[in-house]
């Protein structure tokens, strides 16, 4: 695959739910004396940034000047996602004195993930934060080349605010991308109907509709882009790629081979990566942001590739 790194220069304002990501990683040394709990030694811990944050990190190191709408609980840890700083970085948050920050920790003994721990509320705004949130969002929306929404589904972008958001982005001639997750919770697609482009994996476009599959690929994408009143889709295949209906054409870019090490915050990158291309030269986009989203897993955790190493041949393929 001939990609070719393009001039990295867009404006962009991402919304969408910040998720502190925890890494406790040890080594088994035996089990409790009293019940089956097995015992080990903490050898590191790390902390990333992710949710949505990790999409912006995919766009800050891709080159996009950024400004970042997010919701915190009043809480210590919310430190992490406040206090994160890069000098193309505009950062508002939006501080709800009622919720958690959300946190996600996970233990890591010798090699495989033992216990996740999230510290979640998904609940609904209450409606002070709500108008609070839009009336920040809305001058940004004016000032930025494209909208992003990355709804990972825990409360910010709540019942009401995704209408909103198409509406604000629809009045100031703003191209508006949509990463919706579906993970334990049914899809809300239909909420952000009229968007410019949805990126969906395979499971929420089978839950937005039943009969899509690949090898009839082409009239689910149109059933799904009619019933969202979109003009792209996108949807991830993993390894294998991804598809598309875009500006009315069916595109399919195949996967960068890679030996993955960890998948997580693939999509992230996926997404970040078709943020900073020209939709228009959609073929290059899809090849340029699958590549991305390969990178991305040749380490362990949630983080971005580097830029340079896109113009590297790789030799684990």
């Amino acid at each position: 695959m001939n990609t070719v790194i393009l001039p990295l220069q867009k404006s962009i304002l991402v919304i969408g739910d910040s998720i502190v990501d925890i890494y406790v990683y040890g080594t088994a040394i035996g089990k409790s004396a009293e019940t089956p709990t097995i015992v080990a030694k903490k050898n590191d811990e790390k902390i990333s940034i992710g949710g949505a944050f990790l999409v912006v990190r995919n766009l800050l190191e891709l080159g996009a000047k950024v400004n970042f709408v997010t919701l915190v609980g009043a809480d210590e840890e919310s430190r992490y996602v406040r206090e994160y700083k890069h000098p193309n970085l505009t950062l508002t948050f939006i501080i709800d004195k009622y919720r958690c920050t959300t946190i996600k920790k996970r233990y890591w003994i010798d090699g495989y993930k033992l216990l996740q721990i999230d510290g979640i509320d998904n609940t609904n705004l209450n409606s002070k934060v709500k108008i609070e949130a839009v009336d920040k969002i809305k001058p940004l929306i004016r000032q930025c080349d494209l909208v992003v929404v990355s709804d990972y589904r825990h409360g910010f972008l709540s019942e009401g605010i995704p209408e909103i958001l198409v509406k604000l982005a629809s009045e100031n001639n703003k191209s508006l991308y949509i990463d919706s997750q579906v993970s334990q919770s049914s899809s809300n697609h239909i909420q952000y109907k009229g968007a410019t482009l949805f990126c969906l994996n395979y499971t929420e476009a089978k839950q937005i509709y039943k009969d899509f599959d690949i090898e009839n690929a082409l009239d689910g994408l149109a059933k799904i882009k009619n019933q969202l009143n979109a003009q792209n889709v996108v949807v991830k295949l993993g390894e294998l790629g991804c598809i598309g209906y875009i500006n009315g054409e069916m595109m399919q870019s195949s996967g960068f081979p890679v030996k993955a090490i960890d998948t997580c915050g693939a999509g992230d990158a996926f997404l970040a990566a078709l943020c900073v291309t020209e939709i228009s030269d959609c073929q290059q986009a899809l090849n340029f942001s699958n590549k991305w989203a390969a990178l991305s897993t040749l380490q362990h955790g949630p983080s971005p590739p580097i830029l340079k190493d896109m113009n590297k041949d790789h030799e684990d393929k």
